[in-house]
């Protein structure tokens, strides 16, 4: 599933290429991609900011909000800006200048919501990964409020949106915080230090253009390279790049969850 660097690489490059379009129609090729909760007219309606929280992308328009979650496999490009075909198209917006942002997605899990306000929908998810409006403080009181593993606490979206499974593993490994602690049992120094591997974790993933494990491809259907960086994340049976110990695999948060038990210690 696209995790926060991957949706925030595919925001910057649609957004200078959407921007001030207006939408002529939309298209859904396959029914259930689309949702419409709005009443108000999506054609004549201008693109006017392309914008992200956590894994949503949001086309805030002039009178409503187009919010799309790319799910396991969703992939979005412009007609024009393609290096190769899609062959899982799910949903179209067809513009008055004649080109098309395509939704291409294999499994069928992605949405595109038309709603009246975003926030209808991002209201429900915590804040974002990169926010720069929050505190190394501010996340330690969180953590000291609730007590669940911390795997599960970084991949909920309710407190922070943008984790999924692989910046969750390499965040965690290099703060050197095990996956099955409880997230009220770190200490204030042990939260700074998570909260400053989050940052970095997820810079290094959107520099890096996001990871391609298997499915996922830029706007103009590049891969990423971040996976070329990976420290645990697929490397069980492999040596820890730091100490040497293989890296292990285990249930956490209902995931596969690579760690390594010596730089990552259960205490």
């Amino acid at each position: 599933m696209p995790e926060l660097p991957e949706v925030e690489t595919v925001v910057r490059e649609l957004r200078p290429l959407l921007q001030g379009k207006m939408i002529r129609t939309i298209e859904a090729v396959w029914p259930k991609t689309f949702e419409n909760r709005c009443t108000r007219e999506l054609a004549g309606q201008r693109i006017r900011e392309v914008a992200r929280k956590g894994k949503y992308i949001v086309l805030r328009l002039e009178q409503s909000d187009l919010v799309i979650h790319l799910r396991m496999t969703g992939q979005l490009a412009l007609n024009t800006s393609l290096t190769r075909p899609l062959n899982h198209i799910r949903l179209i917006i067809h513009f008055d200048d004649g080109e098309q942002l395509l939704f291409n997605d294999t499994r069928k899990f992605g949405r595109v919501y038309h709603v009246c306000q975003a926030r209808e929908i991002l209201q429900r998810i915590g804040k974002d990964g990169l926010d720069p409006q929050w505190s190394d403080e501010e996340f330690y009181q969180m953590l000291q409020n609730h007590s669940v593993g911390i795997k599960s606490f970084l991949m909920s979206q309710k407190y922070i949106s943008g984790l999924g499974n692989i910046y969750t593993d390499e965040s965690l490994f290099r703060a050197a915080v095990h996956p099955l602690r409880l997230s009220s049992s770190l200490s204030r120094k042990e939260a700074q230090r998570l909260f400053e591997s989050i940052r970095f974790i997820l810079t290094q993933g959107v520099k890096n253009m996001g990871s391609t494990i298997s499915d996922y491809r830029d706007a103009y259907g590049n891969p990423g390279k971040n996976q070329y960086y990976f420290k645990v994340y697929g490397r069980e049976g492999q040596p820890c790049l730091i100490c040497g110990t293989p890296i292990e695999k285990i249930k956490a948060a209902g995931r596969s969850t690579r760690f390594c038990p010596k730089c990552q210690p259960l205490r």
